[in-house]
């Protein structure tokens, strides 16, 4: 049994768009502008961000076109390259990719919940070695999240996509009301944009001049600019539910991170036309908070603080739908567990999948904090989607027909790849502990791989025996 090709060009738009717009938003800005010190130096990350997003989501367009099926990368590095290449992507996004990520939006949902309902934090209920484990009202609510929206996707590709696309509109609506009132009647102060302070008492930013100090800004800035845009990648691992994955994928990536880019510089555009660097830099509320308050009065912070409650709700349901779509590909490939495989008789979903994923996200769930975890792993990501991105180039290079180009072709993947390898050697040098735990947490894969491949070998001995 195949799973069904029920997407069209707007739910992967809206599947995309929503996956890749989070809470990270409302808080990123204050990190880049940290290092770039100025509004244009802050704009101009932005804009490089969405640039390289887009270059980077069509190289992976190439191979979702090519292998359109469920998986992501997976399926690419499995067939290009090897299979054990393959199983440790799958492997990096089982351990802290997607079920970290599912994890860290249900416990940011209870945490941005307790600003507007008393919530009450736990102390930890026991310990297994060092590692301290939650119970609490946070855990709870993170837990009731997970497997509310599991058991959602899990009834229905059709009902799942239309609570999705619901909330997705909710973000997309909400982010332009934003823009539109932000624009028209916000505490707009354009002097925080002039090129030079000299006349200005107390400047609010630092001044715009070109030199060594604001490359460097730019450079450090484009890291939590990255993070910001990361999910571009996201209808591939739903390919195998794409109709005409050949028209829509690429369509639906150009789109979708088109829009994104474009709403994200006019808010920053919002951000810091509102208040001054100091105040955008440290306000533990973040800059989404701080900026509507100074746009439009401290009423305002209750309705932001709701909005993002309902960003991070629009952005849960697509990690879970697309994580489960993994470990289904590598079941069914036997380099994982075959029941998750299995898809349900009546709903036509990976169930099991399903249930494996919100079962291993409940667990880091009760850690409390795994964004360390994260933070572990990034390296190890980024250095997978390089091997991605260089499929297009490989597979050119081997004679491989196919029915996609890639526009200006070499230039996005070589961009893509070279923009991730500054990345990976910032956070080698900047954090080479947190590298290299990552680095191991995915080359613990290795012998996973090798034992599950034992398993597959050992099976079909016992059935050749019968």
């Amino acid at each position: 049994m195949e799973l069904k090709r029920t997407l069209s060009l707007k739910d992967a738009f809206l599947l995309l768009f929503t996956s890749m717009v989070g809470s990270g938003i409302f808080f990123t800005t204050g990190f880049v502008l940290k290092s770039a010190k100025h509004p244009y130096a802050v704009l101009l990350c932005w804009v490089i961000g969405a640039v390289f997003a887009i270059m980077g989501a069509m190289s992976y367009a190439y191979p979702a076109v090519m292998y359109p099926h469920a998986g992501g990368d997976y399926i690419y590095l499995r067939k290009v390259y090897s299979p054990l290449l393959g199983f440790l992507s799958g492997w990096a996004a089982l351990v802290a990719n997607f079920t970290a990520n599912i994890a860290v939006l249900a416990l940011a949902f209870s945490k941005h919940l307790s600003f507007l309902v008393p919530i009450s934090t736990s102390e930890p209920l026991f310990f297994i070695g060092p590692i301290p484990i939650f119970f609490g009202s946070y855990q709870w609510i993170g837990l009731i999240l997970v497997w509310g929206f599991t058991f959602i996707n899990l009834v229905g590709v059709k009902k799942a996509l239309r609570i999705q696309n619901t909330l997705s509109l909710l973000k997309i609506s909400g982010m332009i009301v934003f823009i539109l009132l932000g624009f028209s009647i916000g505490k707009l102060n354009w002097f925080h944009f002039s090129l030079d302070y000299s006349n200005i008492e107390n400047p609010p930013f630092e001044k715009f001049e070109f030199s060594f100090e604001l490359i460097k800004g730019i450079l450090n800035g484009m890291i939590p600019v990255s993070f910001a845009f990361f999910g571009w990648n996201m209808v591939t691992y739903v390919a195998g539910e794409v109709k005409e994955p050949e028209i829509i994928i690429p369509r639906s990536i150009i789109l979708a991170c088109s829009a994104v880019g474009i709403i994200y510089l006019l808010m920053n555009v919002l951000y810091l036309g509102s208040s001054d660097a100091q105040t955008l830099i440290s306000s533990k509320e973040g800059v989404g908070v701080v900026a509507s308050i100074q746009l439009f009065g401290t009423n305002a912070k209750f309705w932001m603080s709701l909005f993002i409650l309902v960003m991070i709700l629009g952005s849960l349901p697509a990690m879970i739908f697309a994580g489960s779509r993994i470990y289904y590909a590598m079941a069914k490939d036997k380099l994982f567990f075959s029941s998750l495989a299995k898809l349900h008789p009546k709903w036509h979903t990976p169930h099991n999948a399903l249930l494996f994923q919100a079962v291993y996200s409940s667990f880091l769930i009760l850690l409390g904090d795994i964004e360390k975890l994260l933070y572990f792993m990034t390296c190890a990501i980024l250095l997978l989607s390089i091997f991605t991105s260089f499929i297009p180039i490989y597979l050119d290079w081997k004679g491989v027909p196919t029915v996609f180009k890639i526009p200006f072709f070499p230039l996005p993947p070589l961009i893509y790849i070279l923009g991730t390898s500054f990345l990976i050697l910032y956070l080698a040098f900047t954090s080479p502990e947190n590298a290299l735990s990552g680095l191991a947490i995915t080359l613990a894969g290795v012998p996973v791989y090798f034992f599950m491949k034992k398993l597959e070998k050992n099976s079909n001995l016992d059935i050749k025996s019968k």
